[in-house]
């Protein structure tokens, strides 16, 4: 990512309409090719904090979500380069940077690099879901990391498990 000098511009709001991915044009492309994943955008940076706003339209209008603010660069299908301050994600993905702000004081930054993608999908009310690829995680920890972790330790029996003192009664 490009260092950001003293005085210069920071940059615009990123997502994937930036490089004009509204839903139609993402309809149309996915409806078009229903079986490939359409890719979007890529997004790299560094994310500092979150910034609140209120959802306009859909089920969820009026609610309150999070875009990420820091440093970002976004580059659409066609190689365009936009770098911007604010950097609005799928939902299930933004979720969990924002988590990740919220579990605890100690994080000041947190490193992303994603590439977004629309597969079709019928059931879905815009006809598409989106998909990420996580570009800074070789390997996720995910369940088959914690089954690995937990498949070592003995299996309790029945009776095996310490009594709990009944505190109520003291």
């Amino acid at each position: 990512m490009a260092t950001q000098e003293i005085g210069q511009e920071l940059g615009s709001k990123l997502s994937v309409a930036t490089f004009g991915w509204n839903k139609p044009a993402i309809q149309k492309v996915v409806l078009a090719n229903q079986e490939e994943r359409h890719f979007l955008a890529r997004f790299v940076g560094v994310a500092t904090g979150v910034k609140p706003y209120k959802i306009k339209e859909g089920d969820r209008a009026g609610e309150v979500d999070y875009g990420l603010q820091g440093m970002f660069e976004g580059y659409g299908p066609s190689g365009e380069v936009v770098n911007g301050s604010v950097l609005y994600l799928p939902k299930y993905v933004n979720d969990m940077v924002v988590s990740a702000f919220s579990a605890t004081d100690d994080v000041a930054s947190i490193r992303i690099g994603f590439d977004v993608y629309a597969t079709y999908q019928e059931a879905a009310a815009t006809s598409y879901v989106f998909s990420v690829n996580d570009l800074l995680n070789e390997k996720p920890a995910g369940l088959e990391d914690v089954k690995s972790i937990v498949a070592a330790l003995p299996m309790p029996t029945s009776g095996s498990a310490p009594k709990l003192e009944d505190k109520s009664k003291k």
